[in-house]
Protein backbone atom coordinates (compact mmCIF):
# COMPACT_ATOMS: atom_id res chain seq x y z
CA UNK A 1 0.00 0.00 0.00
CA UNK A 2 1.51 3.33 -1.02
CA UNK A 3 1.30 6.65 0.84
CA UNK A 4 -1.64 8.00 -1.18
CA UNK A 5 -3.66 4.87 -0.45
CA UNK A 6 -2.90 5.07 3.27
CA UNK A 7 -3.87 8.75 3.34
CA UNK A 8 -7.20 7.92 1.73
CA UNK A 9 -7.93 5.23 4.34
CA UNK A 10 -6.95 7.52 7.24
CA UNK A 11 -9.26 10.25 5.96
CA UNK A 12 -12.07 7.69 5.68
CA UNK A 13 -11.46 6.50 9.23
CA UNK A 14 -10.53 3.00 8.00
CA UNK A 15 -6.90 3.31 9.10
CA UNK A 16 -5.63 4.97 12.25
CA UNK A 17 -2.65 7.32 12.05
CA UNK A 18 -1.91 6.48 15.68
CA UNK A 19 -1.89 2.76 14.89
CA UNK A 20 0.32 3.34 11.85
CA UNK A 21 2.80 5.29 13.97
CA UNK A 22 2.71 2.61 16.68
CA UNK A 23 3.72 0.03 14.08
CA UNK A 24 6.62 2.24 12.96
CA UNK A 25 7.79 2.69 16.54
CA UNK A 26 7.53 -1.05 17.16
CA UNK A 27 9.71 -1.79 14.12
CA UNK A 28 12.25 0.78 15.24
CA UNK A 29 12.35 -0.69 18.75
CA UNK A 30 12.65 -4.21 17.35
CA UNK A 31 15.43 -3.60 14.85
CA UNK A 32 17.21 -0.31 15.52
CA UNK A 33 18.96 -0.64 18.87
CA UNK A 34 18.18 -4.34 19.32
CA UNK A 35 17.69 -7.11 16.74
CA UNK A 36 19.43 -6.00 13.56
CA UNK A 37 20.98 -3.05 15.40
CA UNK A 38 20.69 -0.73 12.43
CA UNK A 39 20.99 2.45 14.54
CA UNK A 40 19.30 4.53 11.86
CA UNK A 41 17.07 6.55 14.22
CA UNK A 42 18.60 9.14 16.53
CA UNK A 43 15.46 10.05 18.49
CA UNK A 44 11.67 9.79 18.57
CA UNK A 45 9.57 12.91 19.17
CA UNK A 46 7.81 12.94 22.54
CA UNK A 47 4.58 14.21 21.01
CA UNK A 48 4.17 11.76 18.14
CA UNK A 49 1.12 10.13 19.67
CA UNK A 50 -0.56 13.48 20.34
CA UNK A 51 0.08 14.51 16.73
CA UNK A 52 -1.41 11.30 15.34
CA UNK A 53 -4.36 11.23 17.72
CA UNK A 54 -5.33 14.81 16.84
CA UNK A 55 -5.44 13.87 13.17
CA UNK A 56 -7.49 10.73 13.85
CA UNK A 57 -9.98 12.69 15.95
CA UNK A 58 -10.40 15.53 13.45
CA UNK A 59 -14.12 15.46 12.50
CA UNK A 60 -13.38 17.08 9.14
CA UNK A 61 -10.55 14.79 8.09
CA UNK A 62 -12.59 13.31 5.23
CA UNK A 63 -12.62 16.75 3.58
CA UNK A 64 -8.88 17.32 3.94
CA UNK A 65 -6.83 17.75 0.76
CA UNK A 66 -3.50 17.29 2.57
CA UNK A 67 -1.08 14.96 0.77
CA UNK A 68 0.42 13.39 3.92
CA UNK A 69 -2.58 13.26 6.26
CA UNK A 70 -1.60 11.02 9.18
CA UNK A 71 1.58 9.69 7.59
CA UNK A 72 4.67 9.38 9.86
CA UNK A 73 7.85 11.02 8.53
CA UNK A 74 11.40 10.85 9.89
CA UNK A 75 13.85 13.69 9.17
CA UNK A 76 17.63 13.84 9.28
CA UNK A 77 19.20 15.11 12.50
CA UNK A 78 20.35 18.38 10.97
CA UNK A 79 16.76 19.56 10.37
CA UNK A 80 15.07 21.53 13.15
CA UNK A 81 11.99 20.22 14.95
CA UNK A 82 10.72 22.57 17.65
CA UNK A 83 11.69 21.47 21.15
CA UNK A 84 14.17 18.78 20.06
CA UNK A 85 17.99 18.85 19.80
CA UNK A 86 19.37 19.63 16.34
CA UNK A 87 22.82 18.09 16.51
CA UNK A 88 24.10 16.98 13.08
CA UNK A 89 25.31 13.99 15.07
CA UNK A 90 27.68 16.07 17.20
CA UNK A 91 27.93 15.23 20.91
CA UNK A 92 28.82 18.84 21.74
CA UNK A 93 25.62 20.11 20.08
CA UNK A 94 23.31 17.90 22.13
CA UNK A 95 22.08 21.04 23.97
CA UNK A 96 21.12 22.79 20.70
CA UNK A 97 17.36 22.74 21.29
CA UNK A 98 15.37 24.10 18.35
CA UNK A 99 13.18 27.11 19.14
CA UNK A 100 11.00 26.51 16.09
CA UNK A 101 10.35 24.04 13.29
CA UNK A 102 12.42 24.35 10.15
CA UNK A 103 10.52 25.68 7.15
CA UNK A 104 10.30 22.22 5.57
CA UNK A 105 8.96 20.63 8.78
CA UNK A 106 6.27 23.32 8.83
CA UNK A 107 5.44 22.34 5.24
CA UNK A 108 5.17 18.69 6.27
CA UNK A 109 2.86 19.57 9.15
CA UNK A 110 0.79 21.73 6.79
CA UNK A 111 0.29 18.63 4.66
CA UNK A 112 -0.84 16.56 7.66
CA UNK A 113 2.35 14.60 8.35
CA UNK A 114 3.20 13.23 11.80
CA UNK A 115 6.79 14.24 12.55
CA UNK A 116 7.94 10.98 14.11
CA UNK A 117 11.57 11.69 14.91
CA UNK A 118 15.09 12.13 13.58
CA UNK A 119 17.53 9.92 11.71
CA UNK A 120 21.21 9.42 12.48
CA UNK A 121 23.76 10.72 9.96
CA UNK A 122 27.44 11.07 9.24
CA UNK A 123 28.52 13.81 11.65
CA UNK A 124 28.18 17.35 10.27
CA UNK A 125 26.90 15.82 7.02
CA UNK A 126 30.21 13.97 6.59
CA UNK A 127 32.26 17.10 7.14
CA UNK A 128 34.17 16.03 10.23
CA UNK A 129 37.36 14.14 9.45
CA UNK A 130 39.50 12.88 6.59
CA UNK A 131 41.12 10.27 8.83
CA UNK A 132 39.17 7.09 8.17
CA UNK A 133 35.79 8.10 9.57
CA UNK A 134 33.21 5.69 8.09
CA UNK A 135 30.03 7.01 6.54
CA UNK A 136 27.10 6.82 8.90
CA UNK A 137 29.16 7.51 12.03
CA UNK A 138 28.48 10.28 14.52
CA UNK A 139 29.90 10.92 17.98
CA UNK A 140 26.44 11.41 19.45
CA UNK A 141 24.44 8.57 17.93
CA UNK A 142 27.07 6.05 16.80
CA UNK A 143 27.32 3.98 13.63
CA UNK A 144 24.48 3.44 11.16
CA UNK A 145 24.41 -0.20 9.97
CA UNK A 146 23.47 -1.37 6.48
CA UNK A 147 20.16 -3.29 6.47
CA UNK A 148 21.36 -5.94 4.00
CA UNK A 149 24.69 -6.82 5.58
CA UNK A 150 26.44 -5.13 8.53
CA UNK A 151 29.75 -5.26 6.66
CA UNK A 152 28.37 -3.08 3.84
CA UNK A 153 28.84 0.69 3.67
CA UNK A 154 25.50 2.45 4.41
CA UNK A 155 26.99 5.49 2.68
CA UNK A 156 26.70 9.08 3.77
CA UNK A 157 25.70 11.44 4.97
CA UNK A 158 21.94 10.73 4.88
CA UNK A 159 22.69 7.14 5.83
CA UNK A 160 20.16 6.91 8.65
CA UNK A 161 17.40 8.34 6.47
CA UNK A 162 18.15 5.82 3.71
CA UNK A 163 18.40 2.83 6.06
CA UNK A 164 15.15 3.77 7.84
CA UNK A 165 13.33 3.62 4.49
CA UNK A 166 15.06 0.44 3.30
CA UNK A 167 14.21 -1.25 6.63
CA UNK A 168 10.56 -0.16 6.21
CA UNK A 169 10.51 1.75 9.51
CA UNK A 170 8.29 4.22 7.70
CA UNK A 171 7.42 5.07 4.12
CA UNK A 172 9.06 8.49 4.00
CA UNK A 173 12.19 10.16 5.30
CA UNK A 174 13.94 13.44 4.55
CA UNK A 175 17.68 13.64 3.97
CA UNK A 176 20.02 16.39 2.80
CA UNK A 177 22.75 16.62 0.20
CA UNK A 178 25.71 18.87 -0.41
CA UNK A 179 27.43 16.50 -2.82
CA UNK A 180 26.07 12.95 -3.07
CA UNK A 181 24.58 12.66 0.40
CA UNK A 182 21.11 11.79 -0.91
CA UNK A 183 22.15 9.96 -4.05
CA UNK A 184 24.92 7.79 -2.63
CA UNK A 185 23.05 6.29 0.39
CA UNK A 186 19.97 5.83 -1.81
CA UNK A 187 22.00 3.75 -4.24
CA UNK A 188 23.75 1.83 -1.46
CA UNK A 189 20.47 0.92 0.27
CA UNK A 190 18.37 0.31 -2.83
CA UNK A 191 15.81 3.10 -2.45
CA UNK A 192 14.49 6.07 -4.45
CA UNK A 193 15.58 9.65 -3.82
CA UNK A 194 15.36 13.05 -5.49
CA UNK A 195 17.99 15.77 -5.09
CA UNK A 196 15.99 18.86 -6.03
CA UNK A 197 17.10 22.09 -7.61
CA UNK A 198 18.77 24.13 -4.87
CA UNK A 199 16.13 26.46 -3.44
CA UNK A 200 13.10 24.33 -4.32
CA UNK A 201 13.01 23.11 -0.71
CA UNK A 202 13.87 25.74 1.89
CA UNK A 203 17.13 25.39 3.82
CA UNK A 204 15.95 27.59 6.70
CA UNK A 205 16.23 25.63 9.91
CA UNK A 206 18.76 23.14 8.51
CA UNK A 207 22.23 23.03 10.07
CA UNK A 208 24.36 23.95 7.04
CA UNK A 209 27.45 22.75 5.26
CA UNK A 210 27.32 24.98 2.18
CA UNK A 211 24.72 27.64 1.37
CA UNK A 212 25.68 27.22 -2.29
CA UNK A 213 24.99 23.50 -2.61
CA UNK A 214 22.88 22.30 0.35
CA UNK A 215 19.46 20.85 -0.41
CA UNK A 216 17.00 18.66 1.47
CA UNK A 217 15.29 15.89 -0.47
CA UNK A 218 12.82 13.01 -0.17
CA UNK A 219 13.69 9.32 0.30
CA UNK A 220 11.19 6.49 -0.23
CA UNK A 221 10.75 3.00 -1.65
CA UNK A 222 8.86 4.09 -4.76
CA UNK A 223 8.85 6.96 -7.21
CA UNK A 224 5.24 7.83 -6.38
CA UNK A 225 5.89 8.06 -2.63
CA UNK A 226 9.01 10.14 -3.28
CA UNK A 227 6.96 12.54 -5.40
CA UNK A 228 4.28 12.92 -2.70
CA UNK A 229 6.98 13.98 -0.25
CA UNK A 230 8.70 16.27 -2.76
CA UNK A 231 5.42 18.00 -3.62
CA UNK A 232 4.70 18.50 0.08
CA UNK A 233 8.04 20.22 0.74
CA UNK A 234 8.31 22.19 -2.51
CA UNK A 235 7.17 25.56 -1.17
CA UNK A 236 9.32 28.53 -2.11
CA UNK A 237 10.66 30.41 0.91
CA UNK A 238 11.56 34.09 0.26
CA UNK A 239 13.82 33.94 3.32
CA UNK A 240 16.05 31.45 1.49
CA UNK A 241 17.99 33.45 -1.16
CA UNK A 242 18.20 30.39 -3.40
CA UNK A 243 14.42 30.39 -3.93
CA UNK A 244 14.96 32.76 -6.85
CA UNK A 245 16.59 29.90 -8.80
CA UNK A 246 13.68 27.49 -8.31
CA UNK A 247 10.14 27.02 -9.53
CA UNK A 248 7.46 24.73 -8.11
CA UNK A 249 5.62 22.50 -10.56
CA UNK A 250 2.90 19.85 -10.37
CA UNK A 251 5.02 16.72 -10.12
CA UNK A 252 2.03 14.37 -9.84
CA UNK A 253 1.21 14.93 -13.51
CA UNK A 254 4.54 13.31 -14.44
CA UNK A 255 3.56 9.95 -12.92
CA UNK A 256 2.88 8.48 -16.36
CA UNK A 257 4.41 5.40 -17.97
CA UNK A 258 5.10 7.03 -21.32
CA UNK A 259 8.23 8.55 -22.85
CA UNK A 260 6.68 9.63 -26.15
CA UNK A 261 8.52 12.65 -27.53
CA UNK A 262 11.36 12.35 -25.01
CA UNK A 263 15.01 12.27 -26.13
CA UNK A 264 16.92 10.61 -23.30
CA UNK A 265 20.70 10.89 -23.07
CA UNK A 266 22.07 7.52 -21.90
CA UNK A 267 25.56 8.44 -20.84
CA UNK A 268 28.83 6.90 -19.80
CA UNK A 269 31.80 8.66 -18.26
CA UNK A 270 35.32 8.50 -19.56
CA UNK A 271 37.53 6.60 -17.13
CA UNK A 272 34.67 4.84 -15.31
CA UNK A 273 33.53 1.22 -15.58
CA UNK A 274 29.95 0.64 -16.71
CA UNK A 275 27.72 -2.42 -16.60
CA UNK A 276 27.18 -3.06 -20.30
CA UNK A 277 24.33 -5.52 -19.70
CA UNK A 278 22.31 -3.03 -17.68
CA UNK A 279 23.14 -0.15 -20.01
CA UNK A 280 21.57 -2.17 -22.82
CA UNK A 281 18.63 -3.00 -20.54
CA UNK A 282 18.18 0.70 -19.80
CA UNK A 283 18.16 1.58 -23.51
CA UNK A 284 15.64 -1.16 -24.22
CA UNK A 285 13.32 0.07 -21.48
CA UNK A 286 13.41 3.61 -22.84
CA UNK A 287 12.69 2.52 -26.41
CA UNK A 288 9.93 0.10 -25.33
CA UNK A 289 8.17 3.09 -23.78
CA UNK A 290 8.44 5.18 -26.96
CA UNK A 291 11.44 7.26 -25.90
CA UNK A 292 14.42 8.04 -28.10
CA UNK A 293 17.88 7.00 -26.86
CA UNK A 294 20.86 9.27 -27.51
CA UNK A 295 24.17 7.69 -26.48
CA UNK A 296 26.63 10.11 -24.91
CA UNK A 297 30.10 9.83 -23.40
CA UNK A 298 30.90 12.63 -20.98
CA UNK A 299 34.58 13.54 -21.19
CA UNK A 300 34.30 15.35 -17.87
CA UNK A 301 31.58 14.53 -15.37
CA UNK A 302 32.86 16.10 -12.15
CA UNK A 303 34.39 19.32 -10.91
CA UNK A 304 36.28 19.79 -7.67
CA UNK A 305 34.49 22.07 -5.20
CA UNK A 306 36.25 20.60 -2.16
CA UNK A 307 38.32 23.69 -1.36
CA UNK A 308 35.25 25.94 -1.46
CA UNK A 309 33.44 23.86 1.14
CA UNK A 310 36.02 24.74 3.81
CA UNK A 311 35.18 28.43 3.43
CA UNK A 312 31.44 27.87 3.21
CA UNK A 313 31.17 25.54 6.18
CA UNK A 314 33.01 27.97 8.45
CA UNK A 315 30.88 30.93 7.38
CA UNK A 316 27.59 29.06 7.44
CA UNK A 317 28.02 27.13 10.70
CA UNK A 318 29.13 30.31 12.47
CA UNK A 319 26.06 32.17 11.22
CA UNK A 320 23.80 29.28 12.24
CA UNK A 321 25.26 28.91 15.75
CA UNK A 322 25.11 32.66 16.37
CA UNK A 323 21.30 32.33 16.27
CA UNK A 324 21.16 29.39 18.71
CA UNK A 325 21.17 29.18 22.51
CA UNK A 326 23.60 26.27 22.90
CA UNK A 327 27.06 26.42 24.49
CA UNK A 328 28.88 26.24 21.16
CA UNK A 329 28.55 29.69 19.60
CA UNK A 330 30.92 29.17 16.66
CA UNK A 331 33.08 26.59 14.89
CA UNK A 332 36.03 27.42 17.14
CA UNK A 333 33.91 26.46 20.14
CA UNK A 334 32.99 23.12 18.57
CA UNK A 335 36.65 22.31 17.95
CA UNK A 336 37.58 23.24 21.53
CA UNK A 337 34.68 21.31 23.07
CA UNK A 338 35.52 18.25 20.96
CA UNK A 339 39.07 18.37 22.38
CA UNK A 340 37.66 18.66 25.90
CA UNK A 341 35.60 15.51 25.25
CA UNK A 342 38.22 13.76 23.17
CA UNK A 343 37.33 10.17 24.05
CA UNK A 344 33.71 10.65 23.08
CA UNK A 345 34.08 13.09 20.21
CA UNK A 346 37.34 12.47 18.40
CA UNK A 347 37.47 8.80 17.61
CA UNK A 348 38.38 9.76 14.05
CA UNK A 349 39.66 13.28 14.67
CA UNK A 350 38.28 16.56 13.33
CA UNK A 351 40.64 17.50 10.52
CA UNK A 352 37.90 18.99 8.32
CA UNK A 353 36.66 21.22 11.12
CA UNK A 354 40.18 22.47 11.83
CA UNK A 355 40.92 23.16 8.16
CA UNK A 356 37.63 25.03 7.84
CA UNK A 357 38.41 27.21 10.86
CA UNK A 358 41.74 28.18 9.30
CA UNK A 359 40.09 29.66 6.20
CA UNK A 360 39.42 33.40 5.79
CA UNK A 361 35.94 34.79 5.12
CA UNK A 362 33.87 34.46 1.96
CA UNK A 363 35.19 37.89 0.97
CA UNK A 364 38.48 36.19 0.15
CA UNK A 365 39.26 36.82 -3.52
CA UNK A 366 40.75 33.36 -4.09
CA UNK A 367 37.57 31.71 -2.79
CA UNK A 368 35.27 33.89 -4.89
CA UNK A 369 37.18 33.18 -8.10
CA UNK A 370 37.24 29.45 -7.43
CA UNK A 371 33.56 29.19 -6.58
CA UNK A 372 32.53 31.18 -9.62
CA UNK A 373 34.75 29.03 -11.84
CA UNK A 374 33.62 25.60 -10.64
CA UNK A 375 29.92 26.38 -10.35
CA UNK A 376 29.96 27.89 -13.83
CA UNK A 377 31.90 24.93 -15.23
CA UNK A 378 29.51 22.36 -13.75
CA UNK A 379 26.46 24.21 -15.07
CA UNK A 380 28.06 24.64 -18.50
CA UNK A 381 28.92 20.93 -18.85
CA UNK A 382 25.43 19.84 -17.81
CA UNK A 383 23.47 22.42 -19.79
CA UNK A 384 25.53 22.15 -22.96
CA UNK A 385 25.25 18.37 -22.96
CA UNK A 386 21.46 18.53 -22.63
CA UNK A 387 20.86 21.53 -24.90
CA UNK A 388 23.19 20.60 -27.77
CA UNK A 389 21.66 17.11 -27.96
CA UNK A 390 18.09 18.41 -27.46
CA UNK A 391 17.57 16.07 -24.49
CA UNK A 392 14.86 15.84 -21.87
CA UNK A 393 17.42 14.60 -19.32
CA UNK A 394 20.38 12.30 -18.82
CA UNK A 395 20.54 8.82 -17.26
CA UNK A 396 23.15 6.17 -16.60
CA UNK A 397 23.64 3.00 -14.56
CA UNK A 398 26.03 3.19 -11.63
CA UNK A 399 27.22 1.60 -8.38
CA UNK A 400 27.68 4.95 -6.67
CA UNK A 401 27.14 8.64 -7.34
CA UNK A 402 30.65 9.16 -8.67
CA UNK A 403 30.11 12.61 -10.13
CA UNK A 404 28.79 15.92 -8.93
CA UNK A 405 27.44 18.04 -11.75
CA UNK A 406 23.99 18.38 -10.19
CA UNK A 407 25.41 19.09 -6.75
CA UNK A 408 27.81 21.84 -7.83
CA UNK A 409 25.54 23.44 -10.42
CA UNK A 410 22.48 23.37 -8.15
CA UNK A 411 20.52 21.25 -10.64
CA UNK A 412 18.41 18.15 -9.94
CA UNK A 413 19.17 14.43 -9.87
CA UNK A 414 17.42 11.22 -8.93
CA UNK A 415 18.12 7.55 -8.15
CA UNK A 416 16.09 4.40 -8.80
CA UNK A 417 17.16 0.82 -7.95
CA UNK A 418 17.93 -1.23 -11.06
CA UNK A 419 18.09 -4.66 -9.44
CA UNK A 420 17.84 -6.42 -6.08
CA UNK A 421 20.77 -6.03 -3.70
CA UNK A 422 23.11 -8.98 -3.22
CA UNK A 423 23.34 -9.63 0.53
CA UNK A 424 26.75 -11.36 0.31
CA UNK A 425 28.75 -9.23 -2.10
CA UNK A 426 28.39 -5.44 -1.93
CA UNK A 427 27.43 -4.47 -5.45
CA UNK A 428 24.38 -2.14 -5.48
CA UNK A 429 23.23 -0.91 -8.85
CA UNK A 430 20.86 1.96 -9.62
CA UNK A 431 19.78 4.21 -12.43
CA UNK A 432 21.11 7.71 -11.87
CA UNK A 433 19.10 10.49 -13.54
CA UNK A 434 20.40 13.99 -14.12
CA UNK A 435 18.57 17.11 -15.28
CA UNK A 436 18.86 20.87 -15.59
CA UNK A 437 17.53 23.18 -12.89
CA UNK A 438 13.77 22.90 -12.37
CA UNK A 439 13.49 19.81 -14.55
CA UNK A 440 12.49 17.45 -11.74
CA UNK A 441 9.43 16.57 -13.82
CA UNK A 442 11.56 15.10 -16.59
CA UNK A 443 13.40 12.89 -14.10
CA UNK A 444 10.18 11.79 -12.43
CA UNK A 445 8.57 10.82 -15.75
CA UNK A 446 11.60 8.72 -16.74
CA UNK A 447 12.03 7.13 -13.29
CA UNK A 448 8.34 6.27 -13.01
CA UNK A 449 8.37 4.70 -16.48
CA UNK A 450 11.45 2.62 -15.68
CA UNK A 451 10.03 1.56 -12.32
CA UNK A 452 6.68 0.43 -13.75
CA UNK A 453 8.40 -1.37 -16.62
CA UNK A 454 10.70 -3.34 -14.30
CA UNK A 455 8.11 -4.05 -11.59
CA UNK A 456 11.00 -4.59 -9.18
CA UNK A 457 10.64 -4.97 -5.41
CA UNK A 458 13.86 -4.28 -3.50
CA UNK A 459 13.97 -5.17 0.19
CA UNK A 460 16.20 -7.12 2.61
CA UNK A 461 15.45 -10.86 2.87
CA UNK A 462 14.45 -10.49 6.52
CA UNK A 463 11.56 -8.30 5.30
CA UNK A 464 10.37 -10.54 2.45
CA UNK A 465 7.25 -11.51 4.41
CA UNK A 466 6.22 -7.85 4.73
Amino acid sequence: MNVAEKVKLIKQGLLSSEKLCEECIADIERHDKEGKGLNAVAMICDDWRAQARALDQNPDKDRSNQYLYGIPVLVKDNIEIKGTPNTAGSYVLRDNISKDDSFLVKCLRDQGAVILGKCNLSEFAYWMSEDGMPSGYSSLSGQVVHPYNPSFDPSGSSSGSAVAVAARYCDLTVGTETDGSLMSPAISNGIVSIKPTVGLISRNGILPLSHVQDSAGPMANSVEDCVVLLQSMAVLDPADPAFKNAEVNNYFKELKKDLSGKRIGVFTMEGYEHNAEYLDYLKDLIEENHGEVVEIELKKAAVDEYECLFYEFKEDINAYLARQDCKARCLKDIIRMNEENKEKCLRYGQSLLIKSEEKPSLEDEEYQKLRQKISGEAERILNETIDENKLSCLVTICHSAAFNLAAVSGACSMTLPAREINEVNYDPLSFYLLGKKNKEGELIRLAYTLEKSMNLVVKPSWLKDR
